[in-house]
């Protein structure tokens, strides 16, 4: 839904924003592609966060692309200062937790390093 909304009225406002993307039953290849237009249109210049939820059932080409969707993602953030989380359950997953958009929070990585980079 983001990819799909930059450069509309409706494209979402990032500035000191904690993002959260998940998607399903989507190329690499694709995702791939999302992360450089989100890039390109500002969404990540001001963020204060990220949350990966589920990348569930990704496809590949028969030539490989390479990485996982989690790869990918990592790769597009990493010249950012700003606190990552993968695996976090929320998405098209059987265990999806509710998440309450609009709300002042904090993103706390630091007690599971492995969650984040």
């Amino acid at each position: 839904m983001l990819y799909s909304q930059t450069g509309s009225a409706t494209a979402l406002q990032t500035d000191a924003a904690i993002l959260f993307i998940e998607d399903l039953d989507e190329y690499l290849y694709h995702v791939d592609r999302m992360m450089y237009n989100l890039k390109r249109n500002g969404y990540f210049e001001n963020l204060a966060g990220v949350v990966v939820g589920g990348m569930s059932d990704m496809n590949d080409n028969a030539v490989p692309f390479g990485k996982t969707a989690e790869e990918i993602i990592r790769d597009h953030f990493s010249e950012y200062n700003f606190p990552v989380c993968f695996g976090f359950p929320a998405g098209h997953l059987a265990d999806n937790r509710t998440l309450i958009m609009g709300r002042n929070v904090k993103l706390d990585v630091s007690k599971n390093p492995s969650l984040y980079f």
